[in-house]
C-alpha cells in the first residue's frame, strides 16, 4: 500500500514535456514547440522565487502597471495554482497560462469560479494555447464535481483579449447578444473585493488592471462588433482599465470552447 506521502510525491512530479503540433509556418512569428505543466504547491521557495521573475519579464513585455510583488498575487495569490509554460524552438521561454479556482457562497449554494490568463512574448502567438490550458483546466474541475456550478472570471484588459473570449466560447457576460443576468452581475460584485478587484466608476464591471504598451496596435481591430462592444463599455483601456468577463462553464460550453480553441492551434484548410 502507498503511503499518503509516496501519493504526494508522485502528485508534484514534472509533468511530461508535451509537443505541439504546429499548424505551418507564420512569417511573423516564431513556433512554439513544447509545453511543461507545474503545480504552485510544487514549488519550493527559491523556485518559485526564479518562476516569478522569468514570468513578469513576458508579463512586461505586452502590459505595465504591475509591480513584481503584485504580479506574484496575481499568479501565485490563490492556492493550487495550476502554471503551463511554453517553449520555443530554441527553448526558450515563450510564455505561460495560470488558472486557479475560488469557491464562494451565493444564494445557498458554493460556487466555483475560476481565475487565470495568459501572456507571452511578442514574437510568439499563444492565445489559442493559453486558451486551451485555461479550457482544460476547467474541464478537469467539472469532471471532479459535476454539480458544483463552475464559470470563469478574467479581467479582460484590452479589446483583444475580449475578443477572443467572445469567439472562442459560447455564452459570456457582458455581451452584445445576451442580457445579463441578475443572479451573474451579483457574483461578481460578491467576488471582486475578494481578488481585490478596484471598480473604476459606478459600473461593476470596469476595474482597475495594468495597461498595454502599445495600444495603437489594437486598431486594425477597429471593425470587429465584439471590439466596439467592448470600447463602448471600457474606453480606458489604454489607462490601465480593464472589462470584467464572466464566461459560463457548463461541460457543453467548455467542450464548445476546447473545439474553437483547437481550430485556432491547427486551422483546416478547406479548398
Amino acid at each position: 500500500m502507498r503511503s499518503a506521502s509516496s501519493r504526494a510525491v508522485k502528485s508534484c512530479a514534472a509533468a511530461p514535456l508535451g509537443q505541439i503540433p504546429s499548424p505551418g509556418p507564420r512569417s511573423a512569428t516564431e513556433r512554439i514547440v513544447r509545453r511543461e505543466y507545474l503545480r504552485s504547491e510544487c514549488l519550493g521557495a527559491s523556485r518559485r522565487g526564479e518562476l516569478a521573475g522569468e514570468l513578469y519579464d513576458i508579463y512586461s513585455e505586452t502590459l505595465h502597471g504591475y509591480t513584481p510583488a503584485a504580479f506574484d498575487e496575481l499568479v501565485f495569490g490563490t492556492p493550487r495554482v495550476r502554471l503551463a509554460l511554453f517553449y520555443g524552438a530554441r527553448d526558450e521561454l515563450a510564455g505561460f497560462a495560470f488558472a486557479a479556482i475560488d469557491r464562494i457562497e451565493h444564494g445557498g449554494r458554493i460556487h466555483a469560479v475560476m481565475g487565470g490568463g495568459g501572456f507571452f512574448r511578442s514574437h510568439y502567438r499563444g492565445g489559442p494555447l493559453a486558451s486551451l490550458f485555461i479550457l482544460g483546466q476547467g474541464i478537469r474541475a467539472r469532471l471532479r464535481e459535476p454539480h458544483t456550478p463552475l464559470a470563469y472570471l478574467t479581467r479582460a484588459t484590452t479589446p483583444a483579449a475580449y475578443r477572443r473570449l467572445a469567439v472562442t466560447m459560447p455564452t459570456i457576460y457582458p455581451s452584445r447578444r445576451h442580457q445579463t443576468p441578475v443572479d451573474v452581475e451579483a457574483l461578481v460584485r460578491a467576488l471582486s473585493p475578494r481578488r481585490h478587484y478596484i471598480q473604476v466608476n459606478e459600473n461593476p464591471w470596469v476595474v482597475r488592471s495594468a495597461a498595454p504598451h502599445d495600444p495603437s496596435r489594437l486598431q486594425r481591430l477597429d471593425h470587429d462588433p465584439d471590439v466596439r462592444f467592448y470600447l463602448d463599455l471600457n474606453p480606458g483601456f489604454a489607462k490601465g482599465e480593464s472589462l470584467l468577463v464572466w464566461v459560463r462553464a457548463d461541460m457543453a460550453d467548455l467542450a464548445s470552447g476546447f473545439a474553437r480553441a483547437m481550430r485556432a492551434v491547427n486551422p483546416v484548410n478547406l479548398r
